[in-house]
């Protein structure tokens, strides 16, 4: 008979390895049946305190920081804020006399008063140089002058030598044409018609049209034409003239439009005073004007 504790030696490793194994499993088992017993007591019973949110941060700037740049001129270390610089020699507006008589060379031809001021034009001989020169506001007058305002029969201007205002007016004397009187302004016929819109007149008779512009301006009465829609000036419409007037001679019939002169359009006054300047020089003319809905063209022979 084989004794009991070499029986037991006996057991084959297999063997050994499944009981130790068991035990492992029983130690899980009865430590897991250890945590589900315990597991509530190990779970936090009451939530964990709110952490404090961080303070928001104020980037802006009171007022006040900008008191020390108020209280002070940032452009003078004193504080005081400077008088503004202004031009001794040259008066204010209250200072301003009122404009006297000019003395200088000058003579008023005529003048266009514009509604805008400053495409009013003056007509202006300067004496001794047999040559009258348009001019409009702020415009200088031979290093003599410079434009200030262009009224009816008057223009105001400074002079640059005492740089205070003066005037220069159209001569009053002498009789003035009335616009609508019944005598003609004219003893004969300057202009002779020779076919049909062809014209023959004299320089000698042209001159002294052209050199008496306010006489000549008081011969007729027209109004800048525009066109439908745009509203954009295409010519000066004749609305009524003097009977036996330099333009009716010249062929002109009341409500013509005057659209060009030699081709250049005429679109606004100024254009109109530098053609008027032009005719002095000229041997030939042609005027387009549109007469009812047609434009014709009227030429002259200047001898």
């Amino acid at each position: 008979m084989i004794p009991r504790n070499q029986k037991i030696q006996s057991r084959p490793p297999l063997e050994r390895w499944y009981t130790y194994v068991l035990f492992i499993f029983i130690g899980f088992c009865i430590a897991d049946l250890a945590i589900l017993a315990y597991r509530d007591r190990m779970l936090p019973q009451s939530a964990p305190p709110a952490r404090p949110k961080a303070a928001a941060f104020d980037n802006s700037i009171s007022r006040g920081a900008y008191n020390p740049i108020i209280s002070r001129n940032i452009f003078a270390s004193s504080g005081v804020i400077p008088d503004a610089l202004v031009d001794k020699n040259k008066p204010s507006a209250e200072q301003e006399a009122a404009p006297v008589l000019s003395s200088l060379p000058l003579n008023l031809i005529g003048t266009l008063v514009h509604s805008n001021p400053d495409k009013s034009i003056a007509a202006i001989e300067v004496k001794g140089k047999n040559q009258v020169i348009s001019y409009t506001a702020k415009k200088e007058i031979e290093g003599m002058a410079t434009i200030i305002s262009v009224e009816r029969q008057k223009v105001i201007l400074r002079n640059l030598n005492s740089n205070r205002l003066e005037y220069i007016e159209m001569k009053k004397e002498g009789a003035k044409v009335a616009f609508g009187a019944g005598a003609a302004t004219t003893t004969g016929k300057e202009v002779q018609k020779i076919g049909d819109n062809n014209f023959v007149l004299k320089k000698a008779d042209l001159l002294k049209y052209t050199n008496d512009l306010s006489s000549l301006l008081m011969q007729a009465r027209a109004v800048p034409n525009r066109e439908p829609g745009t509203g954009a000036v295409n010519g000066f419409r004749v609305l009524d003239m003097k009977p036996g007037s330099i333009f009716e001679q010249l062929g002109i019939q009341r409500m013509d439009v005057i659209k060009a002169v030699d081709g250049t359009p005429v679109d606004s006054p100024a254009k109109a005073m530098e053609l008027y300047q032009a005719l002095k020089n000229s041997n030939k003319l042609s005027i387009q004007v549109e007469r009812n809905g047609k434009t014709e063209t009227m030429n002259y022979n200047i001898q």
